[in-house]
């Protein structure tokens, strides 16, 4: 399961076709797009009528002339001329913008095809965002564990449960806790194979909770249960559609944003030349090439002020240049809070480099001296 999502490369059309789910992805969306890239989404439009105006929902293309990510909002910003759109209204030739934010798809077209390298940056940003997901639909009658990719569900196990009726109540606990002891043998076999980061118990009833304590020996895998109608491959379908996915992906980036900030505490504490934070400390770093994670709040990548938001962008760029991991930090939870009193900017580093003298505010705690 990924934050960032290829759907599709069509090389015949020249498109690309993505859907955005965090703010990271927005970033690697805004780095890849150049003018005259025709960029497809659905959007909405101000018409004008004999009563007066509204605004009626479709789908345009746009070739773009200029971008921005836009100042307080989590959305990048498509400034262009219309060349396709509904026939009826008679749009083509006239400007529009097109608001692209996150848990949007859209396609992107380049007249001129896109290079093996662009696509790598798309696909090497999809890979480093993958969160493994694993889905078990279980219920009284059966129990189907599947894993999550890009392009579906990969079935991976099966087992019958066929719990006896409710008037034999003392044979059927006996068996559930059988039956849900073997179950989540299969399920930790799982999830150690496929490494997984998130686990999702979904079906009606207590018949998840009763896996759920079966559940003995996981280690860092974050269980869901999630409601359903009925277990097997169609409870894991529905989990799909109820959204459990969209609350992991936002749960996965957090937990991200806590051990990169929880490394970089530790890195401190161990030798405070082993990080850097402050616009200027870290971009020295990078120019230094000694930059290996570098952490950036979206704010200042959307500030009003044009020069700062710039200044950042390029810093942050650079840092991709040089393959440092870019991390961009865009919930209001206390990691966010405690990168904006570090300056909204920090950098896990490669080697030792002197820091220089300045104060600040690590964790939002009390302010200190670097001597």
């Amino acid at each position: 399961m990924f934050l960032l999502k290829l759907i599709g490369v069509d090389e015949k059309l020249r498109e690309v076709k993505v859907r955005v789910d965090t703010e990271d992805d927005l970033w690697v969306i805004y780095n890849l797009l150049s003018g005259g890239d025709v960029i497809k989404a659905k959007t909405s439009r101000e018409l004008k009528t004999r009563s007066g105006s509204r605004r009626k929902p479709m789908t345009l293309a746009v070739k773009a002339e200029r971008f921005e990510l836009q100042p307080f909002t989590s959305r990048l910003r498509v400034h262009g001329i219309i060349v396709e759109g509904p026939k009826e209204l008679d749009l083509v030739g006239q400007r529009h913008t097109l608001s692209l934010d996150v848990g949007r798809e859209f396609t992107i077209r380049r007249e001129e095809g896109w290079s093996e390298a662009e696509l790598g940056r798309i696909r090497e940003a999809v890979r480093r965002s993958t969160a493994r997901v694993l889905i078990v639909g279980v219920d009284d009658e059966e129990v189907c564990i599947a894993f999550l990719r890009d392009y579906g569900v990969e079935k991976v196990a099966e087992l019958r449960v066929s719990l006896p009726g409710k008037m034999y109540q003392e044979d059927r606990e006996r068996i559930l806790m059988v039956k849900m002891a073997e179950a989540a043998r299969m399920v930790e076999e799982a999830c150690e194979r496929f490494k997984a980061d998130a686990l999702v118990l979904a079906g009606p009833g207590f018949v998840k909770e009763a896996l759920k304590e079966a559940l003995k020996g996981l280690k860092d895998v974050s269980v869901y249960l999630e409601d359903a109608s009925t277990g097997g491959l169609k409870g894991v379908y529905e989990a799909i559609k109820r959204g459990v996915v969209t609350r992991i992906v936002k749960d996965y980036s957090l937990v991200e944003e806590e051990r990169l900030m929880e490394e970089f505490m530790s890195k401190l504490a161990a030798d405070e030349r082993l990080v850097a934070y402050g616009l200027g400390h870290v971009e020295t770093c990078i120019n230094a090439g000694a930059v290996g994670k570098l952490m950036v709040i979206s704010e200042l990548l959307r500030a009003e002020d044009q020069e700062l938001r710039l200044k950042v962008e390029n810093l942050v760029r650079m840092a991709e240049g040089r393959r440092a991991r870019v991390k961009i930090f865009s919930s209001l939870h206390d990691t966010y809070h405690w990168l904006k009193s570090l300056g909204g900017i920090a950098a896990i580093l490669r080697y030792p480099v002197e820091p220089p003298k300045h104060t600040v505010q690590p964790g939002g705690g009390k302010a200190f001296r670097r001597l």
